[in-house]
Parts: C-alpha cells; sequence; structure tokens
C-alpha cells in the first residue's frame, strides 16, 4: 500500500505541473530585469515551475538561484533555493541529495529566524526519514512544523501537517488515528482547491487497507479530476495508483489495469524513480493475480531496476545526515564566533563615541592624570616586588607542605602494610598456638602417662610388646604432627623456596613405605607399590616427599583393620600423576568438596582414634602447586578414597622412544 507525503515550499501550496504561460512570463521579466534581488526570486520560481515537468530543467534554475543568492549574501533566498533544489530531487527519487540540501535550507532559516521557512524545512525532512522508515524522528519533526503553524496561525500549513502525520500512523499500521488525522486536515482545506489533493489521496489508501474500498475509489476518483484540473502530474500519480490499488483489494484485476498502466507512464514521464518503483510492483501484483506470469516478470523486473536506485540513495542520505551533523556543529561554532567579533565591535563603537564627547575633559586633565599615573605606578612596582615575593614564599611553603603531605602518605601506606602482616603474623601464632595446644599436646600427654606406667612396672612384660607399638606410633604421629606444623608456619611466614631437581619417584615412595611400615603392621595393612623406575619427577624433592608421607600417612589413618594401600604412576605427556588408594571409611560429598577448596580444613580422627593438625592436606596442595601441579580426590562413603597429584617428569630420551614406539604399535593394531 502506498504512503503519500507532502512537500511543501515554505507555507504555500503551488501546482505541481509548470503552466507554460507563467513559465514565459518569468522568463521574460529574467531577461529585463536589472534588479539583482528581483533576479533570484524569479530563479527560484522558476525552478519550482519545473518540478514535475523537467527535473533537470528544475535543478538549472534551482542551481543558478543559490549561486547569485551567495553573491549577494541574501540568506533567504539562499534558503529558498536549497529547499527548491532538494524538492526537484525528492520527486526524482534521489533522497540522499533531497536531505542533503533540506538541512543546508534548515540550517540558514534557524540562524536567520525565518519562522514560516522552517516549518517547510521541517515538513520536508520528516517526509525524507519517512521514507526510509525512521518513523518517530519524522513525527517529531511534523510536531514541530505542526507548532509553528499553530503559532503563526497558517491553516493551509497546518492541514499540511495534519495529513503528513496521517500518513505516518499508517505506515505503523494504525488506521484509526491515521483516517482521524487526514480528514481533520479535509475539513480545514477548500475541498476544491488543489492543497487537499494531497489529504485526498491519503484517505483513500487509508480506507483501502482497512478494507472499505467503496470509499476509497470515491477519494481516489475525486483527487484524480481535480488533478488533472490543475494540472498535477505527481497528484495525478498517486491518485492512479489508489484507483488500481483499490480495485485490486475488491477483487477487480480488470478494472484497476488500466489505471495501473497509466500509472507507470505517467511516473516515467515525470521521471520519478520512487514512483516508478511502487507502480512497477503494482502491475506485478495484478498480472499475477490474473495469471498473465509473461508481463508479471516484465514489471518485476523494472520495479527490482528502479529499487536499486531508490536503495542506494537511501544509503547516500545516511551519510549525508552524518556529514551535515558535523558541518552544523562547525557552523555552530563560527556562529559563536562570529557574534562574539560582533559585540566587540559594537563595544569598541560605543567607547570611541564615548572618547569623543570628553575629549576636551580628558584634556584639561592630562597634567594631573599623568602625575598620577607616575606615582601609582612607582607605587604600583613596589607592590609589584612585594606581591613577587609573597608568591615565591606562598610557592616555597605549598612545595613544602606537598612534599610534607607525600612523605605522611608514604608512611601511612607502611604502617598500612606493616599492620596488614602482622595481623597475619598473628593469625599465624594463634592457629599455631591453637594446634600445640589441642592436637601436639594430647599425643605427648599419652606418651608421658604410657612412659609412666612402663617405669613403674604397671604393665606386664608378657603385654609390653602391643603397648610399645602403639608408644612407636604415638611417636611418629608427633613427630609428624610436630614436622607438618613447622612447615606449615615457614610457608605462612614467607620462608619456604622452590628448587626443584631431578627426583627418583620410586626410591622417595620406597623410604616412605619403611618409614611407615610399623603403623600399617598395626592396622595389619598391606601395602600394593605400582611404581615405574623410569618415572623421574623435575620438582623439590623435600617437598614430593612431604606429599606422598602426608598422603600414605592419611590412607593408613583412615583405613580399617586389615584393608590395602594402593600406590601407583602412570606418565602422560610431559606429567607423572601418582595416586593413592585405601579401602577405608570413604568422605561424604560435601566433605570431598571441601579438601582443596581454600577454606582451613578440620581434622578428623582416624579409624584408631588417630589424630591430626588438619594441615597436611593443606601442605600437600600448596607444595604441588608450587611445584607447577595439580592435586585432587576421588571418594565414596564406605568405599575408601583415591588422592590424586601430578607433576612434571624429567625428560628421558629413552621413555620418550618408549612412548613413540607403544603410539606406534597402537596405530599399526
Amino acid at each position: 500500500m502506498k504512503h503519500i507525503l507532502l512537500l511543501v515550499l515554505l507555507l504555500a501550496f503551488y501546482p505541481a505541473l509548470a503552466n507554460h504561460d507563467k513559465i514565459s512570463e518569468l522568463k521574460t521579466k529574467l531577461e529585463t530585469t536589472h534588479d539583482a534581488e528581483e533576479k533570484v526570486f524569479l530563479l527560484c520560481e522558476l525552478s519550482k515551475l519545473y518540478w514535475n515537468s523537467s527535473f533537470s530543467t528544475s535543478l538549472k534554475y534551482g542551481n543558478q538561484a543559490q549561486v547569485l543568492a551567495r553573491e549577494l549574501n541574501n540568506q533567504k533566498a539562499l534558503a529558498l533555493a536549497y529547499n527548491n533544489i532538494g524538492v526537484a530531487y525528492d520527486i526524482y527519487g534521489n533522497y540522499s541529495e533531497a536531505v542533503s540540501y533540506y538541512y543546508r535550507s534548515l540550517r540558514i532559516r534557524e540562524s536567520i529566524g525565518d519562522t514560516a521557512g522552517l516549518s517547510a524545512s521541517y515538513n520536508n525532512i520528516a517526509i525524507a526519514f519517512a521514507s526510509q522508515n525512521e518513523l518517530e524522528k519524522s513525527i517529531e519533526l511534523y510536531n514541530k512544523s505542526l507548532e509553528i503553524s499553530r503559532a503563526t496561525h497558517d491553516t493551509i500549513g497546518l492541514a499540511l501537517s495534519l495529513s503528513n502525520i496521517g500518513s505516518i500512523y499508517q505506515q505503523k499500521k494504525d488506521y484509526d488515528q491515521a483516517i482521524s488525522y487526514v480528514l481533520r486536515a479535509l475539513q480545514l482545506l477548500d475541498p476544491n482547491s488543489s492543497v487537499s489533493l494531497i489529504s485526498m489521496n491519503s484517505a483513500g489508501f487509508i480506507y483501502s487497507e482497512m478494507g472499505e474500498w467503496e470509499k476509497a475509489l470515491s477519494y481516489h476518483h475525486r483527487a484524480l479530476n481535480l488533478a488533472r484540473k490543475v494540472g498535477s502530474k505527481i497528484d495525478e500519480v498517486h491518485a492512479l495508483c489508489g484507483l488500481a490499488e483499490a480495485y485490486m483489494a475488491a477483487k477487480q484485476p480488470e478494472m484497476a489495469l488500466p489505471y495501473a498502466h497509466r500509472n507507470v507512464e505517467l511516473a516515467q514521464e515525470i521521471n520519478s524513480k520512487n514512483e516508478v518503483k511502487i507502480a512497477a510492483e503494482l502491475l506485478n501484483k495484478l498480472y499475477t493475480q490474473v495469471g498473465d506470469f509473461k508481463n508479471a516478470h516484465k514489471y518485476l523486473t523494472l520495479q527490482k531496476e528502479y529499487a536499486d536506485s531508490v536503495q542506494a540513495a537511501a544509503v547516500k542520505m545516511q551519510l549525508t545526515e552524518l556529514a551535515f551533523k558535523h558541518e552544523n556543529e562547525k557552523a555552530m561554532q563560527e556562529n559563536l564566533l562570529l557574534k562574539a567579533q560582533t559585540n566587540l565591535q559594537q563595544q569598541m563603537i560605543e567607547r570611541r563615541n564615548a572618547a569623543q564627547v570628553f575629549t576636551g575633559a580628558m584634556l584639561l586633565l592630562v597634567g594631573v592624570l599623568a602625575v598620577v599615573f607616575f606615582l601609582g605606578r612607582r607605587r604600583m612596582h613596589r607592590l609589584n616586588d612585594l606581591l613577587t615575593q609573597k608568591n615565591i614564599d606562598i610557592l616555597e611553603h605549598s612545595e613544602a607542605l606537598a612534599a610534607k603531605k607525600e612523605q605522611l602518605a608514604l608512611q601511612a601506606n607502611l604502617l598500612l602494610e606493616q599492620k596488614e602482616e602482622l595481623e597475619k603474623l598473628n593469625s599465624v601464632k594463634d592457629k599455631l598456638f591453637s594446634v600445640i595446644a589441642h592436637d601436639l599436646k594430647g599425643p605427648l600427654t599419652s606418651l608421658q602417662g604410657l612412659l609412666q606406667l612402663i617405669s613403674k612396672g604397671a604393665v606386664p612384660q608378657d603385654k609390653l610388646g602391643p603397648f610399645m607399638a602403639s608408644l612407636e606410633a604415638s611417636q611418629q604421629n608427633s613427630l609428624w604432627l610436630l614436622d607438618n606444623l613447622l612447615l606449615w608456619s615457614r610457608v605462612q611466614m614467607r620462608g619456604l623456596t622452590v628448587k626443584p631437581e631431578e627426583t627418583n619417584l620410586a626410591l622417595l615412595v620406597e623410604q616412605n613405605l619403611r618409614l611407615l611400615e610399623p603403623q600399617a603392621k598395626f592396622k595389619q595393612l598391606q601395602f600394593a607399590c605400582q611404581i615405574a623406575d623410569v618415572h623421574t619427577l623435575y620438582a623439590d624433592k623435600e617437598m614430593v616427599n612431604l606429599v606422598l608421607r602426608n598422603l600414605i600417612g592419611n590412607a593408613i589413618k583412615f583405613s580399617k583393620k586389615g584393608g590395602e594401600i594402593r600406590i601407583r604412576s602412570e606418565r602422560h605427556g610431559g606429567c607423572v600423576t601418582i595416586s593413592v588408594k585405601d579401602t577405608g571409611i570413604g568422605m561424604a560429598p560435601e566433605k570431598l568438596a571441601s579438601l582443596f577448596s581454600g577454606g582451613s580444613n578440620s581434622s578428623s580422627k582416624g579409624t584408631a582414634d588417630e589424630r591430626g593438625s588438619g594441615l597436611g592436606l593443606q601442605l600437600c596442595q600448596y607444595f604441588i602447586e608450587r611445584n607447577r601441579g595439580s592435586i585432587w580426590a576421588e571418594s565414596e562413603t564406605g568405599q575408601g578414597s583415591t588422592f590424586f597429584f601430578r607433576l612434571p617428569a624429567m625428560p628421558s630420551l629413552q621413555e620418550d622412544a618408549n612412548e613413540v614406539m607403544e603410539a606406534e604399535a597402537v596405530e599399526l593394531a
């Protein structure tokens, strides 16, 4: 469906078809007049008269008008010429050029306060935005034009703005609002005047979209007759298009075709790209509806040809608007500078006049003023010297204060860092004392009690063996606890460095198994060791040793009597993964999730009531991560736990060769 928007020049509507007698009269005046001001407005009138009959001629007169207006520095005439050129481009279908000239006209009219011209410019720019579906921006500009028309009591301008707003609501599919605005516009206009043409056609198109095609035909027939009477070809194009669409909506394509054919012929005659595109699209639909696909394809091709031209103009329009915004901002700055210069000149003129009035009095006082000036100058020099010295003193004082302030800020930052460090050390101290008081004191007290029983002979000789095993296990646990405690303290106080070196994993595991064998025998546990001799780590040996001791010790601690502990290693790429698996009590999911979460781990008692500090796993995680490794665990309640950790492997040519041979063997298989 078609949306009709009315282009205006100032607030008066002029027939679209140039009258030959009028043109001849204006050309005669143009040739005979010697008044340049009259000539520029005659050129504007001629440009307007050729809008719908000859785009190139309209453009020629418009360009001549703008050149002459600039020479005369006639801003109102220049704005009128720009607006006329914009309308010519708009009817031709070149929206980018149209908008460019509309904005130039608008800028001039804003600067000179041309209220009537502003209304026309806002209306025309709004039409360009509406053609690109920028509906909200279009309505905003129409409302500005509407306000100006109301303020100046311009009935025709008000009606044109109302009609255009109605077309915007038609595009938004709000037909009730659309027909309301258009009918209000028609009420303000003489139904037999050329000004009402656009509103008649708009009403017809809206009624077609509402399904009331009989009303649509009535309005379009009235518009067609009036357009032919006043000689407005563009309005005749709109009326023909509306009649064809109304008959098509009434399912009468045979009635629509003659109007559609005359529509496309007239649109091509006035060379309006957008109208040709719309007319070709309408014929394509009609021929498709009647089953004449050959003609349907013909007009589809014509539609696409003109659609590409209109689309290219739309893209250029956006670029033109951006360029204008930049140019407008630059012009505003230039206007401000010009106003400032004008004010300065005015002030200079006023001062010169005042000087002339009081010249006589000034001459009488010259001698006195000279003396006063001399004395004042001497005093001013003394004051300036004093002020300069004061400024120097103040500057030196300010620099001293700034230096003092900076020094105090540095001291405050240092104190804050020291405070944070002391708070951390204090926390370490509290944790250390807590562990000593609760976890280390208990085993030592038990050890003391056991030794007292033995020294008093209260333990029979035949039962001394189990007591000695318990004593050894308690002593070993206490030593490990103390070892973990000291290491943890050093870590917290940043006193531990990593020293990676070639580390024999199998040897470390063997040493720890021998060390922990008494505890394992006490619980009747079996070790299953699957550590490859070639698996050599590149890590801190002492840290790896502590990790193995803690993980194997924990496996013993939480294993049930008669269970098994399995230690194995696997190499993947440049890393070795070690696992320690037990058949103990396992862990609940929530306990497992919190093991390496970064929070403090609470100690749990072992299956033989063994105690711990809760620091072992923290140390393991810290040492492994410092050696560029990772640690994790898998566990299920009642099914035991498996702790894994991965560390970098020591590069070995033999191992690399073995891995390649294994990979080739897998591929061959």
